[in-house]
C-alpha cells in the first residue's frame, strides 16, 4: 500500500478516514432524529384519527337513536 512507506500519506489517509467516519456518524444521527420525529408525527396523527373516529361513532349512535325514536 502506498501509505505503508510514506508517513505523510499515512497521516493524510487517516485524516480522510476519520473525516468520512465523522460524516457517516453525523448522517446516521440525522437519520435517527428524522425517524424519531416521523414516529412522533405518526403517533400524533393516529391519536387524532382515533379521536375523530370516536366522535363520528358517537354522532352515528346519536342519529340512529333519534331515527329510532322518530320511527316509533
Amino acid at each position: 500500500m502506498i501509505t505503508k512507506d510514506n508517513p505523510s500519506m499515512n497521516s493524510t489517509a487517516e485524516s480522510i478516514y476519520l473525516s468520512n467516519a465523522d460524516t457517516n456518524i453525523i448522517e446516521q444521527c440525522r437519520a435517527r432524529e428524522d425517524a424519531i420525529a416521523h414516529e412522533k408525527y405518526q403517533t400524533e396523527q393516529i391519536a387524532e384519527l382515533k379521536n375523530q373516529l370516536e366522535n363520528a361513532n358517537a354522532t352515528i349512535a346519536e342519529l340512529q337513536a333519534k331515527l329510532k325514536a322518530y320511527e316509533s
